[in-house]
């Protein structure tokens, strides 16, 4: 067996225990340095969980991760191509009743190890992430700081983060992706954390989780299922604030955070913000008033631990956007807005009111809006909600794609207006590049799934 450095607070006698399993081969002399359930990540002194998928199983991997060097491969059967390995000392194998149960037990086990680090759970229909990047840079002002990375914020994900914690670190920010009923008391259950922020109650999911309702009773149980929780943080605006204020309970401290906490507030457009904050003033580089909320969530979370102003406009100036949040490319004298990682109700509602805040400054704006996905029976209202709220914008082209998006289409014909829409990408793709000209803001937002940067990638190829 392959020795190295023991990265990981773990030894093979705590990880058994954690998980109730079943050694099956030798672990004397392994190290571990990170968890994954893909495979090709795998690498020395990993440990790989053999998840089942929709798509695939992890155990048809487990030979491939054990041959890549992976210290510890959870199963929950023994294929023949598993014992091959067990029998060749290629890898070291752990027999589990349920893999997905063993990462969130051994998460839990391994987050318990460090009970001093403060923790900060973020939940919430939009802005999770944002909102995670800004706190984890303004508190990294005042210690070491974990975070998760990318949205690793699921039933699996947020496990898997719990890994990248060490010692040396004082915070831990992590976001808490839920999509169905059940998956925020493991989330909880797992990271248990002393300070959570809910950005907002939106209709994220609600095709899964069936109405608005039910997505703020799953996500408030960031308050009320967590019997670690010290505070919670709620935006002021937020229709179910009230709702999540009696979630958090008495004995807890209960904070809102908004447009109050600022005064002189500017929206500059594509440069994003200014505002006052104490006495700093702040120029905020990410754009919209929804960034803007995000970052009062994050200064809130930060003042709470003791963030001096100065210490947050230094961690707010030097924010960043992140793939398909808010990216602004040039092409050819157009402006390409890609917020196209994902979308639901209010984040393109959002959008919308960007792009009129920054009309002033372009010649001309054009939407690109892809499907939203997950709506279940409330589809069609949702998309006929977002051509409503378009009927109403100076926008000098609307381009739809998707079939769910024909009931936004509709609406905006029914407006008067004359937008493009069609089920087939191709289509998308040739309309738009032939309307675009230089001095336009082109806004490209959808669902993961309608892959929208498809068309910013054609857009910024044209200015070439």
């Amino acid at each position: 067996m392959q020795r190295g450095k023991n990265e990981l607070a773990l030894s093979i006698d705590e990880i058994v225990k954690a998980t109730a399993g079943q050694l099956l081969s030798s672990g004397e002399g392994t190290y571990f340095t990170n968890a994954c359930t893909d495979s090709r990540m795998a690498g020395p002194g990993s440990i790989f969980f053999a998840l089942k998928g929709e798509q695939t199983d992890g155990h048809l991997f487990v030979p491939a991760a054990a041959g890549q060097g992976a210290a510890l491969c959870v199963v929950e059967h023994v294929t023949p191509d598993i014992q091959k390995t067990i029998e060749s000392g290629d890898g070291c194998i752990l027999k589990v009743q349920d893999t997905l149960k063993a990462l969130q037990d051994l998460a839990r086990f391994y987050r318990d190890k460090f009970p001093e680090i403060r923790m900060v759970g973020i939940t919430g229909s939009s802005g999770k992430t944002t909102t995670k990047e800004l706190t984890a840079s303004i508190l990294s002002k005042l210690g070491s700081t974990v975070c998760s990375k990318g949205n690793l914020n699921s039933e699996i994900g947020l496990p898997l983060s719990m890994f990248s914690i060490r010692s040396c670190h004082k915070f831990g920010v992590f976001e808490m992706g839920i999509n169905h009923k059940g998956e925020m008391d493991a989330l909880v259950g797992v990271l248990h954390p002393q300070v959570g922020v809910v950005t907002n109650i939106g209709t994220a999911h609600i095709g899964i989780l069936g109405s608005q309702d039910n997505i703020a009773i799953e996500k408030g149980k960031i308050f009320s299922a967590n019997p670690s929780l010290e505070a919670g943080f709620v935006n002021e605006k937020d229709d179910y604030a009230d709702y999540l204020e009696h979630q958090v309970g008495e004995g807890r401290q209960y904070f809102t955070y908004g447009c109050s906490m600022a005064t002189g507030f500017e929206l500059k457009g594509t440069a994003g913000s200014e505002f006052t904050l104490g006495e700093e003033r702040i120029h905020f580089p990410l754009m919209g008033k929804y960034n803007f909320l995000n970052a009062m969530a994050a200064a809130a979370v930060g003042r709470y631990f003791g963030a001096t102003d100065a210490q947050i406009k230094e961690a707010l100036e030097g924010a960043s956007t992140m793939f398909g949040r808010g990216e602004l490319y040039e092409a050819g004298g157009i402006q390409v807005l890609c917020d196209c990682y994902n979308a639901n109700l209010e984040a393109v509602m959002a959008v919308v009111d960007f792009a009129a805040e920054a009309a002033s400054s372009v010649k001309r704006v054009v939407f690109v809006l892809g499907s939203l996905l997950e709506q279940g029976a409330e589809s069609d209202s949702i998309h006929a909600k977002i051509g409503r709220k378009l009927s109403y914008s100076d926008a000098a082209g609307i381009f739809l794609f998707g079939n769910e998006m024909k009931a936004a289409y509709d609406a905006l014909i029914d407006a008067g207006k004359s937008p493009f829409w069609s089920p087939e990408y191709e289509a998308l793709e040739k309309a738009v590049i032939d309307f675009v000209r230089p001095g336009d803001l082109v806004v490209v937002k959808g669902s993961r799934g309608m892959a929208m940067e498809r068309v910013v990638e054609k857009l910024k190829s044209r200015g070439k």
